[in-house]
């Protein structure tokens, strides 16, 4: 399961978590939402943490693609130097 499908399904679970335990909180209503407060924060930081490590492994990635791009380059141009000195060569 991708990160962002585990994002996704984190968010809608609290949201569902949270509507059912007002709708069946033993507690008064003050103490229900402190609790609420509490666990909206604790997954507001799970999503935060999560979003921050997808942004990271993206982040590796497209340096590593941009690498290997430049690299490739590099190359192609070394052989295309190659190529045209032995044209060169070929025609003199």
């Amino acid at each position: 399961m991708s990160k962002i499908n585990i994002l996704i399904s984190v968010v809608i679970g609290s949201f569902i978590g949270a509507l059912f335990g007002v709708l069946y909180a033993p507690e008064k209503g003050e103490k229900t939402r402190k609790q609420i407060s509490k666990k909206s924060d604790e997954y507001s930081d799970l999503v935060k943490a999560e979003f921050d490590d997808f942004v990271k492994t993206m982040r590796k990635k497209y340096e590593s693609a941009l690498d290997d791009t430049e690299k490739i380059i590099t190359k192609g141009k070394s052989k295309a130097e190659d190529l045209r000195n032995e044209v060169k060569k070929a025609l003199k």
